[in-house]
């Protein structure tokens, strides 16, 4: 299990970090959210679903893929 005061059972730091790199890469695409536009009633994608706007509700931007439509939502 040890080898030179080293836990063989654990990942190196670039390795775990290049898995995080991974996971994030596809956190971040645009997705679906299950809300319907308010303007046409069209599901809205998260615009930007990594980011979340720090304000006194944490918001997230989204958008319609139809109408155009963009607002935000409390994440």
């Amino acid at each position: 299990m040890r080898s030179g005061g080293v836990n063989m059972a654990l990942r190196s730091l670039k390795e775990a970090n290049n898995e995080a790199r991974k996971r994030y890469s596809t956190y971040r695409l645009p997705r679906l959210n299950g809300i319907a536009c308010p303007d046409c009633g069209t599901e809205l994608i998260d615009t930007n679903p990594g980011q979340v706007l720090t304000s006194s509700s944490p918001l997230m931007v989204v958008h319609c893929p139809k109408c155009k439509y963009q607002g935000s939502r409390v994440a």
